[in-house]
């Protein structure tokens, strides 16, 4: 039966690194049947080897309005390029984080429409989806709205964002999940623990590609992972206000800022080893989703009686803004982003230089020749 591969996140579960590395083996991939294929559209901020945005992307034309007509065309080119696809290969894999989020946001009808074409095009669907604990993957997310500048969140405190955002349509696993196997099949879906301890060999790539009925093997190259590093200590407090600056909007003021911090964050951290939650907060936190997440360990795991997470809670201080440790960062924070200006400064300096010897350089046969011709006038 030929089966589309349906990696749907969630978000900030290693889902880049997956894309890259079945990009980086498509050919072994190919070799072995399967296919992780590139397309041709471009999205603002979406990577290429997000393979599978085709499905859901938006598409915002020169006016800035969203052209919902070819948001459907090009969903209907994929579908197209997927049908002459499985003409070559028995299993397509396609990975997209968004869609966790978007199947009940932008694109209520995600679900729905792929089973529609799976029925017509004669393939089944089979979901991939990796679970993080609650508290970890809101707060991770969090971390990298405020780092990136890109959401509404941008510039709000976490318990802020918590009041704000709706939770549902991120933290709500059992009730997602159950969503979509109402559509493609509970036997259609394949629910992973995003914990290295939990992994196959205790290997994310390894993990993943068990889910699609592969094996790794040294055949695989496994390039340095892709890492979004996010912002510890006080830098995401730093960054955060740095947001309510209309010049963070752009991209290259916000890269600057992100760089300057990443190079304290560490040391920050290591000062003042905090999380953003209290242990109590964060058993509260984690209380409102226990039994959906004690349901799919026992309905999609096969564990009657388990725990979806075991990992156990944190207990570290609580994060405060006024601890002892600020003053220091905001100083290394200065004296980083002063030292970066002076390098670029300097590294300006001497590429100007290099241009005026060089015209000096292109110059100095026609000085010579113009001295020339003025003595033989006499001039």
């Amino acid at each position: 039966m030929k089966t589309l591969h349906v990696h749907i996140g969630t978000p900030k579960t290693g889902t880049t690194s997956i894309q890259n590395f079945c990009c980086e083996n498509q050919r072994l991939l190919e070799k072995k049947g399967y296919c992780y294929p590139m397309f041709p559209y471009s999205y603002k901020g979406i990577a290429k080897v997000r393979n599978g945005h085709f499905l859901l992307g938006r598409i915002i034309d020169a006016n800035g309005v969203q052209d919902v007509k070819r948001e459907g065309e090009i969903y209907q080119e994929g579908m197209g390029k997927l049908r002459e696809l499985f003409k070559l290969y028995d299993d397509i894999i396609l990975s997209d984080e968004g869609i966790w989020r978007r199947m009940d946001s932008v694109k209520k009808s995600f679900w729905t429409d792929l089973k529609q074409a799976s029925q017509q095009e004669g393939f089944q669907i089979h979901a991939i989806v990796y679970l993080r604990r609650q508290d970890k993957l809101y707060i991770s997310h969090w971390n990298q709205v405020v780092k990136a500048k890109t959401g509404a969140i941008a510039d709000y405190t976490l318990q802020e964002a918590l009041e704000k955002d709706n939770l549902r349509i991120w933290l709500e696993y059992y009730e997602k999940i159950e969503r979509i196997a109402s559509i493609i099949g509970k036997e259609n879906i394949t629910v992973r623990r995003f914990d290295k301890k939990h992994f196959t060999q205790g290997n994310l790539y390894a993990d993943f590609l068990e889910t699609v009925g592969l094996s790794l093997t040294e055949e695989y190259s496994i390039s340095q992972d892709v890492r979004n590093i996010g912002l510890y200590g006080n830098t995401h407090e730093i960054k955060r206000v740095l947001n309510s600056l209309p010049e963070l909007s752009n991209h290259a003021v916000n890269t600057f800022f992100v760089n300057s911090l990443w190079e304290i964050s560490g040391v920050s951290k290591q000062e003042y080893p905090s999380e953003m939650m209290s242990k109590e907060e964060t058993e509260a936190f984690l209380r409102t989703y226990q039994e959906g997440n004690r349901k799919i360990a026992e309905e999609y795991l096969g564990e009657p009686g388990g725990e979806l997470f075991d990992e156990p809670i944190s207990d570290l201080p609580k994060w405060q803004k006024d601890n002892p440790y600020m003053y220091d960062d905001l100083i290394r924070f200065a004296g980083v982003t002063a030292i970066r200006l002076l390098e670029e400064n300097q590294k300006l300096k001497k590429e100007i230089k290099s241009l005026s010897n060089f015209r000096n350089h292109v110059n100095h046969p026609f000085k010579t020749l113009f001295r020339r011709i003025k003595r033989w006038l006499g001039v």
